[in-house]
Formats: structure tokens, sequence, C-alpha cells
């Protein structure tokens, strides 16, 4: 009976987090800095019992990416008709690499860790090679150099990514010349991601009042096009799977899961302000989709 309560309890957890999230704000927007370094912390625990060759790139790696952007682009120029800033918003929803934490995530209900976890290198080497030449013919603003441009990108990339990467793997190969195996529990990488939440919505809502509260018709616009663009990539993903033959939760992460920390900050750095709400809509959007995700994936395993 207890073990029934605590899994009922346990579905509703996500949803109790994003809402103590959203409106405890003003609390946990000053540590938003923390959720990158939970995310990471995520990505180690969810790579350490992997082996690096189940990581390695796949020609399939590159088809999802090409298809991404080829809706995304196709989206951006019909919507860029009727306004180019949410025409761009939406576009960069597509353009977002795989989070980090989609392999974290994609373990907790069981998928292919390997082909999500390499679906995030993939993506973050790829988006230092084509946001260079993307964001400037996205925004007249973005008038970096390339190399300048792929370079801070790179540095991000490597600290949220390569970094918890390398070092899970370091410390297997470590346990294993011990003849050691390890077994992170996935209770941690789950409680690590409903803190995670807090942080991140908080942020969230701290930037989007602060940069949006004037325009509220484009504010709401860019919300909008942010679960279009969630509810897309993660539908898509599903259906996806059975057609190149991916497991189908990874199939899904991979397409749905988005880094926003990087993109929001190409938004804010390089593009028009109103550009960035997009993103930050879409950080609440694809919670309340993994938390759907993640409740299904617990009604289904009794």
């Amino acid at each position: 009976m207890l073990g029934s309560l605590w899994s009922r309890l346990k579905g509703f957890a996500p949803l109790f987090f994003i809402a103590v999230g959203l409106v405890s704000w003003r609390i946990t927007a000053p540590y938003g800095w923390l959720a990158p370094w939970i995310i990471s912390a995520m990505l180690f625990f969810a790579v350490l019992n992997m082996p690096p060759s189940a990581a390695a790139p796949r020609p399939k790696h590159l088809l999802l990416f090409v298809l991404q952007l080829a809706i995304g682009g196709t989206l951006y120029l019909l919507l860029s008709a009727w306004d180019h800033v949410i025409a761009t918003s939406l576009f960069m929803c597509f353009l977002a690499p795989a989070a980090a934490a989609a392999g974290a995530m994609t373990s907790l209900m069981d998928g292919d860790t390997g082909f999500a976890t390499g679906y995030t290198i993939v993506t973050h080497g790829l988006i230092c090679l084509v946001a260079p030449f993307l964001l400037p013919l996205l925004d007249s603003h973005s008038h970096l150099p390339f190399w300048t441009l792929s370079g801070q990108i790179a540095l991000l990339v490597i600290r949220m990514v390569m970094l918890p990467i390398v070092l899970a793997w370091l410390v297997r190969g470590v346990m294993k010349s011990m003849g050691k195996t390890p077994h992170p529990p996935k209770k941690l990488t789950y409680l690590l991601w409903l803190s995670s939440l807090l942080f991140i919505l908080g942020k969230s809502v701290s930037f989007v009042l602060k940069e949006g509260s004037e325009q509220v018709g484009l504010l709401i616009a860019s919300f909008a096009v942010g679960l279009l663009a969630c509810a897309i990539q993660f539908t898509l993903g599903s259906h996806l799977a059975r057609r190149i033959g991916v497991e189908e939760v990874a199939c899904r992460q991979s397409m749905g899961q988005k880094n926003t920390a990087l993109t929001l900050w190409l938004c804010i750095t390089f593009m028009h302000p109103l550009v960035a709400p997009g993103i930050a809509g879409y950080i609440a959007w694809q919670n309340f989709f993994l938390t759907y995700y993640m409740n299904r994936r617990r009604r289904l395993k009794g």
C-alpha cells in the first residue's frame, strides 16, 4: 500500500516542482547558475555505466539533425512573412542542440541512453559549425567572425557537455581496471532533475518578466511558437522512431529535449531580445512533456 502511494505521489512530483519553480521565481532565479551544473551531474551519472562505443556517432544522428533544420527552416519561411522575430524564435527552437540531460532522462525511461547521448554530442559539435553561418542570416546584429563565434559556442559545449562525459568515462575506466562496475542509482538522476526544475523555471520567469513585459502580444506569440516547436519535435520523435529503426524513447528525447541554456545565451547575446522568450517558453513546455512521458512510462510499468 505504501509502495503504491509513493508511486502515485512520485508521478505528481514533477508538476509540484514545476509549480514551485514558477511561483517562487524571486527566490530561485538568483541561483539559476546552479542549473547547468545539476544538468552536467545528470549527464555524468547517465554516462557512467555506458561504454564509449555506445555513444558513437551514427548516420541516423545526422538524419535527425538535418530533418529538424529542414522543418524549422520551412516554418521560419512561412512565419517570417507575418513576423520576423517570432519566426526566428521558432527556428531557434529547432536549431537548439539536444539537451545534456536527454541521455539521463532516456535512461530514467529505460530507453537507448547511448543513442540519446550520441545525439547530444553530435548536435553540439554541429552547432559550433552551423550557428556561425545561420545567425547572421537570421539577425543582422550577429556580425562576429565565424571562428570567434564558433569558439565561444565551443567553450560552452566543452563545459556543459564534454567535461562531464569525459570525467564519467575516466571514472568508469578506473573502476573497470579495479574489477568493479559502476551502477549509479536512477533515483539520484531523478532527484537531480526535479531540483533542476526549480532553478531553470525560476530563471526563465525572471528573464521573461524583465525582457517581455512591455510587449505582451509578442511575448504570448513567442510562448505559442515555443509550444508548437516542442509538440512537433516530441511527437515526430515518437512516430519517426519506428520508421528509421531507433528506440522510441531515445528518438523522442533526442528530438524534443533541448539545451535551452546554450540557445538562450545565443539569443540574448546575438539576436533581438524578443527572440529569447520563445526559448524560455520551450523550457517550461518541454518539462510538461517530460512529466507526461514519465508518468505514462510509470503507468505502463504498472
